[in-house]
């Protein structure tokens, strides 16, 4: 009996080939997404976690000023250091010359700001100085292509060329701060840096030369960064504390360290918005791949009616006819799930190459097992359950109905809705007779309405949730009326803020400082809840990784967005604002005391407001901010009267505008070695990092759109195969090709508009989950969903519809009249 019915399963899916390719293509992408997106997650989270564990990336990181060479031996003898290496990093910009190396040569002796006229091409860098390529222990980079610099040459993060044209043996020229205003570099290498995003995300360029070359560009005598690898992570802070003692006992200045955080990697946060995201529309696709396997199974059942009244006549029980369609479904399943593993595997394989490069992993693809177990079950049995309804159906035709049936149901034109349909005057005769063939097949037409809905639903998401985003970067930008941020490689009077401002376009000038800390909940710990240096892992975990932000309490260039209390006040010692996010990560409301460890000495703070203010972007490991008056981490640094972090107002707002003041800034202070960026491309970058979850908002709607357009091609092409001899009776009286197209256009269309009003009420609440889920791993996010979408939404369900009925209705006018009128 199994035989017998898979033989008949098998003869009605490919009796109708054309029909059957339509609904396991709905098939195959339902199960290729689910697949695709459990094994890219997998994998990138592998390679994250390999890359973050065994790149050799620093455990421990300080900022220093002329940190002697002799320096990494006498760390290295401090217990649980493994490795110590010291690095020089200056951010600048750089002209290139496109390959004349003579011309770039003798560039190194004009002032930089006259090489825009010879050099059309600048751009910002990060350059790095290490001292021994070939012996590098901590924050490896591996060469790729080329060789390493030696004196005089330099090598690119090899992501980089892809947004700076350059060649092997071209020159750059780039700025300095010291005796030696520009020095020019050959470049002789191409190198990857693992965990380091791509450079098309940073908007800069990461390049990297001998230590030596890069201390005359900064203007120092030394180092000033130190790395540190140490043996045992969870002994970093006594760790840290003991260089620290070392760094000041030797007189060199240092900034509080950086320690790194063994539950967070780099692009953790985004990685999973978009594994979350593909999630959802995953589902999505799958619960409209059932409609269309429903549908496809009715469509079975209404062609074989007469077959279920000869079967049940001849002694064929309910639960043997039921079987006969489930079989049916099976099979799509089967064939389906299986395409959708293979297409799955390859999706997975492009998507974690693609991510992969963003975020400068070395991925291995690995089938993930639990993604195949999932996509088989899904698969299979998400077919099973939209099949079980019209399978069910066809167990309850009576027999007579059966055996008398045309296919078209007696009742038709009895009904309130039908009724309602007829009356339709307004249209052509050809296209009101069109609209009232919806009411023909009723279930049918519903579950096609039902699946363009769902696309449209997903389209209108996809637009919401990108429009959101994009908003959402530019008011939390607004925050800041800073229009750029300088930096300082030594450490400068506050009297610098009152310097800055008498340079011509300079309207306001602030002393700020950030600064990584661990925050907890104070009343979460005895002892008055300090946390201790020597925590195990699982305390570890109670407190949030937090940005410590000093500003002065009577700022004019910050504007906060108060939610709850109010903001800092003059002469206040130990009081504090916090941001939002960490509000949700350590349950802290306005009244509760909070503890910042900067890693020297915790210090308590009586929490007075809370903020929205979450724009930390691309591989941050902050759960939020802590704002306080910059006076008191002064204190907390043991700077007190010193600064090297400016937030400044400029006469002129525009990126170009900006960018020529910073120039004339940097060269009257380049003796600071001063560093600068913008706020105009602080917010091209975020907005291009968060370009990954656009492109996947983007592409999952197509593919759910695809799977409507197949639905609406299912369904017309099972209208034509019935109604071919009404399409006789038309062409037999006159009916011109164009005319039989625009009855199934026209049909098509209505799907569209009907599809399209299901998909307002479907697409907000999607937009709005699709939201809720991205601020949760993100940042605060204000829900934006506008009539403008709405349009567009409209123009995509019936350019979908248009484009899907279009070869159904080709179908339909090449028949002749002879061939319909003896179809039976």
């Amino acid at each position: 009996m199994i035989s017998a019915l898979f033989r008949k399963a098998y003869r009605d899916v490919t009796k109708r080939r054309v029909r059957s390719v339509l609904t396991l293509l709905g098939i195959l992408i339902g199960v290729g997404g689910v697949v695709a997106i459990v094994s890219t997650g997998e994998n990138l989270a592998r390679a994250q976690q390999a890359a973050y564990a065994n790149a050799s990336q620093n455990d421990i990181a300080y900022w220093v000023w002329n940190a002697p060479a002799s320096l990494p031996r006498a760390v290295r003898d401090i217990d649980n250091v493994r490795a110590a290496e010291l690095r020089v990093d200056f951010f600048t910009r750089c002209r290139w010359n496109g390959g004349n190396a003579g011309e770039g040569n003798a560039a190194a002796s004009v002032p930089y700001g006259t090489l825009a006229a010879a050099f059309p091409h600048a751009r910002d860098v990060y350059l790095h100085g290490i001292a021994d390529f070939e012996n590098q222990r901590v924050d490896q980079v591996f060469l790729r292509a080329g060789r390493f610099p030696k004196q005089g040459e330099i090598v690119i993060e090899q992501s980089a060329l892809a947004v700076i044209p350059l060649q092997f043996g071209d020159t750059l020229t780039c700025r300095g701060n010291g005796a030696e205003p520009n020095r020019t570099f050959t470049l002789v290498g191409a190198v990857q840096t693992p965990n380091y995003p791509n450079a098309a995300l940073l908007d800069y360029a990461t390049l990297y030369a001998p230590s030596n070359d890069v201390i005359r560009l900064l203007g120092a005598s030394g180092a000033n960064g130190l790395l540190l690898k140490v043996n045992d992570l969870a002994q970093a802070r006594d760790t840290a504390r003991d260089v620290s003692q070392l760094l000041d006992r030797r007189n060199i200045q240092r900034n509080a360290p950086t320690l790194r955080d063994p539950q967070n990697f780099l692009g953790k946060r985004e990685l999973d918005a978009l594994l979350a995201v593909l999630s959802i529309f995953s589902v999505v696709g799958l619960i409209t791949s059932g409609f269309l396997v429903a549908n496809t199974l009715a469509a079975i059942v209404t062609e074989q009616v007469s077959e279920i009244g000869t079967l049940k006549a001849l002694g064929g029980t309910r639960g043997q006819v039921m079987l006969v369609y489930l079989f049916s479904a099976l099979v799509y399943g089967i064939v389906g799930t299986a395409l959708g593993l293979l297409v799955g595997a390859f999706a997975s394989w492009q998507l974690m190459l693609y991510v992969g490069t963003l975020l400068n992993l070395t991925v291995d693809f690995q089938m993930s097992p639990l993604g195949i177990a999932l996509g088989v079950v899904v698969g299979i049995g998400v077919t099973l359950l939209a099949g079980a309804l019209p399978a069910f159906g066809a167990t309850r035709i009576p027999v007579k109905r059966a055996l008398e049936s045309y296919g078209i149901t007696p009742t038709y034109g009895a009904g309130r809705l039908d009724r309602i349909v007829q009356r339709i005057v307004a249209l052509p005769p050809l296209a009101a007779m069109s609209v009232r063939n919806l009411a023909r097949r009723k279930g049918r037409a519903l579950v096609t309405m039902l699946v363009i809905g769902v696309a449209v639903a997903t389209s209108l998401a996809a637009q919401a949730v990108s429009v959101t985003v994009d908003r959402a970067i530019d008011d939390l930008f607004r925050t800041y009326r800073a229009d750029a941020w300088l930096w300082f490689g030594e450490y400068v009077g506050e009297n610098m803020r009152a310097a800055l401002t008498t340079v011509e376009g300079v309207e306001e000038a602030e002393v700020w400082s950030l600064q990584n800390v661990w925050v907890v909940k104070k009343s979460e710990r005895g002892r008055e809840g300090e946390i201790e240096s020597g925590r195990d892992r699982e305390r570890e975990r109670e407190a949030a990784r937090a940005r410590l932000w000093g500003i002065p309490a009577n700022t004019t260039l910050y504007i906060p967005k108060l939610v709850e209390g109010r903001w800092l006040r003059a002469g206040e010692a130990d009081r504090a604002v916090i941001s939002t996010d960490l509000v949700e990560s350590l349950g802290v409301r306005v009244g509760d005391e909070i503890q910042v460890d900067t890693g020297d000495a915790p210090r308590a703070f009586r929490v007075v407001g809370i903020a929205i203010d979450n724009s930390v972007f691309l591989g941050s490991q902050v759960a939020g901010k802590v704002f306080v008056p910059e006076t008191i981490v002064a204190k907390m640094q043991g700077r007190e009267g010193w600064a090297t972090f400016f937030a400044v107002g400029l006469t002129r707002h525009d990126s170009d505008g900006v960018d020529a003041q910073l120039d004339v800034i940097s060269q009257k202070f380049k003796r600071y070695q001063m560093g600068s960026d913008s706020a105009a491309r602080e917010v091209k970058g975020a907005k291009e990092q968060t370009r990954i979850l656009t492109i996947a908002l983007a592409a999952m709607s197509v593919l759910v759109g695809v799977i409507g357009a197949l639905g609406v091609v299912n369904t017309i092409t099972l209208n034509v195969l019935e109604r071919r001899r009404e399409i006789g009776v038309l062409r037999s009286i006159g009916a011109s090709d164009a005319n039989v197209m625009q009855a199934f256009l026209t049909e098509g269309l209505a799907f569209g508009i009907g599809g399209w009003l299901i998909g307002i009420v479907l697409g907000y609440p999607l937009g709005l989950i699709l939201a809720g889920v991205m601020e949760a791993v993100l940042f605060h996010l204000n829900y934006v969903f506008t009539f403008q979408m709405v349009l567009v939404s409209l123009g995509f369900a019936l350019l979908l519809t248009t484009i899907a009925s279009l070869i159904p209705a080709l179908v339909a006018a090449r028949m002749k009249v002879k061939e319909v009128l003896r179809y039976e």
